[in-house]
């Protein structure tokens, strides 16, 4: 064959004109559509069924795949692993066998690296362009659940499911052909890192005061239990106050208190009250009450992100002046987030080792596998597991539509 073709290969016979000219007009989805380029016959294959696992990579890890792909500087010490473990992913995500979601976590901490826009394209095609649910909307997903258990005197039930909080790509082959959309978020850098900022220096204070007490695990994780109620309740009166009383020189400050969490928590608790027939004068007493509920320490992200702050408080306490840096907090809420989703976690050697520590280790239930520069070599062994389990049948569409071996 010879000149441009909007087909390409492999061709193979049209079953209608009998010509070696019947080649791959787009593939995505469920189907691979081959036309032919003499006669323009075409035709629609259904693509083998998919159940994709989710690998969640922190923030680090893009940022090593991208030093890979553009040649930059790989962690000391880690150069090898970064090499294979770029090409290990790929193939595999290519083989349609894993994800790389990425998360709103990802998206602020993308917007203050220095090549934001190539970074974010880069995980969005690299790992599948699967997102997850905001992680607050993840948490207040969970706490609803645990709402209408609470209001209809049941045993609480939450999903942990990925379908329930990955967007509807997640099985879908991928398309041969990816556009991207390069969108610039730098005017948001600053007020990121301001924030992060802030939370930081809350932190450091906390920590001092962990010092101070010469604060146990046990003393720091009931703590945390414990003040779940007063601090939502706190919360909604701040949150009350800034609504009642706007800063007249912030013309945009009612539309920030509008998206509040706490504000957002109250509405959807509100609406499952007035589900149940409960007077609109009666809803706030009862969403005090369940804020105050004791069984708050059972919602999954509640509990985990509490034994994590008690776990970094007893290492603080022992001395440990690193731990609490600017990342941590998005580390926390990564995994109380989504371990209980995910199939594998890669994330920091810090958070990696207090989830070995006991009582971590046997306390908290997670779906997901945890990995860390700790131990690469596990990591490369799960996902060669993984690619060895591929079927003949997806290996052969993915050789014939995405080129691999």
């Amino acid at each position: 064959m010879s000149g441009f073709t909007w087909e390409r290969g492999p061709f193979t016979r049209c079953a209608k004109c009998g010509q070696t000219t019947m080649g791959i007009l787009s593939a995505g989805g469920q189907l691979l559509t081959k036309r032919c380029t003499n006669c323009r016959a075409t035709v629609q294959i259904p693509l083998p069924e998919l159940d994709k696992k989710a690998i969640y990579l922190d923030q680090f890890m893009f940022s090593m795949i991208y030093n890979v792909k553009n040649e930059g500087n790989l962690p000391k010490g880690h150069e090898a692993f970064a090499k294979e473990v770029y090409t290990l992913l790929r193939r595999c995500v290519l083989l349609q066998q894993v994800f790389l979601p990425h998360s709103n976590i990802h998206h602020d901490e993308t917007t203050v690296f220095h090549s934001p826009i190539d970074l974010r394209g880069l995980y969005q095609f690299f790992g599948g362009d699967v997102s997850l649910m905001d992680s607050r909307d993840v948490e207040l997903l969970q706490d609803i659940r645990f709402a209408k258990a609470y209001f209809d005197a049941a045993e609480p039930a939450v999903s942990l499911d990925i379908d329930e909080i990955a967007d509807s790509r997640r099985n879908e082959w991928l398309p041969d052909m990816h556009v991207g959309v390069r969108a610039d978020y730098s005017q948001f850098a600053d007020h990121i890192r301001a924030v992060r900022g802030e939370v930081h220096d809350a932190m450091k204070h906390l920590a001092d005061t962990w010092i101070e007490r010469k604060a146990t695990f046990a003393d720091v994780l009931e703590s945390e239990f414990s003040a779940i109620g007063p601090t939502k309740k706190q919360a909604f009166a701040k949150w009350f106050e800034e609504v009642s009383n706007p800063d007249p020189n912030d013309p945009l400050a009612l539309l920030e208190s509008s998206g509040r969490q706490i504000y957002r928590e109250y509405r959807e608790l509100c609406h499952v009250l007035e589900d149940r027939g409960v007077d609109e004068n009666q809803q706030p007493i009862e969403i005090r009450k369940f804020w105050h509920w004791e069984r708050h320490r059972e919602i999954p992200h509640q509990r985990i992100s509490s034994y994590l702050f008690a776990a970094v408080a007893r290492r603080v306490v022992m001395g440990e002046k690193k731990i609490v840096d600017r990342g941590l907090l998005n580390d926390v809420r990564t995994i109380s987030t989504y371990a209980p989703y995910v199939n594998a976690l890669f994330i920091d050697k810090r958070c990696a080792a207090l989830l070995k520590e006991e009582p971590l280790a046997t306390e908290l239930d997670y779906k997901a596998r945890i990995f860390s520069l700790a131990d690469t070599d596990e990591f490369l062994d799960y996902l060669s597991e993984i690619e060895r389990q591929t079927s003949d049948e997806v290996r052969e569409y993915a050789a014939m539509i995405y080129g691999t071996d």
